[in-house]
């Protein structure tokens, strides 16, 4: 449109009113063409406006993105910090659910949050119970309030979901 705008003196090819729209739109602006015409300069404006709208769209989703890792990054670390421990430490899956079995107090076949806290000093992990609670809000997945093995064994090692399913069927019977 703006090949059509300008005339030929200012924009003498089709593929110098592209190069001009691009440079326009990446807001270099070198200056080496320019619109001398009203309709040119206001088409100009519209494509410098709407350049501008249509790079911010995608800065502000990264922006938001990084801004929810960030504000999460406690938590993750913690995550993290949990499952080189357990690592670290040698357990096994088995293991865990030895563990997870003493830890039950209660004997519902889950750990509540408090349970669960006392578990990460088990593991030499010492952060507040705000934290500790955000990471027992991850691993569980149904929203009740309460972690069983099946919720817990996926939390720690999420990479590895589907070849855990006959350790899961075997903690429900040694919980029955």
């Amino acid at each position: 449109v703006i090949y059509l705008a300008e005339p030929r003196e200012v924009i003498p090819s089709l593929e110098d009113a592209v190069w001009f729209v691009v440079v326009t739109m990446s807001t270099v602006g070198y200056g080496d063409i320019s619109p001398v015409t009203l309709p040119g300069k206001m088409l100009t404006m519209v494509l410098i406006v709407l350049a501008s709208l249509y790079t911010a769209i995608p800065i502000g989703i990264v922006g938001n993105a990084f801004a929810k890792v960030w504000d999460d990054r406690e938590r993750l670390l913690l995550l993290e910090q949990l499952r080189r421990g357990i690592k670290r430490a040698g357990y096994t899956p088995e293991d865990l659910l030895t563990m997870f079995q003493s830890l039950d107090q209660n004997g519902d076949d889950c750990l509540c949050f408090e349970e669960f806290r006392d578990f990460l000093p088990m593991m030499r992990i010492n952060k507040s119970s705000e934290v500790a609670f955000r990471v027992f809000k991850t691993f569980d997945d149904d929203g009740q309030g309460s972690v069983d093995f099946r919720e817990f064994l996926m939390g720690v090692f999420p990479a590895q979901r589907y070849s855990m399913t006959s350790l899961y069927r075997q903690s429900t019977r040694a919980f029955s």
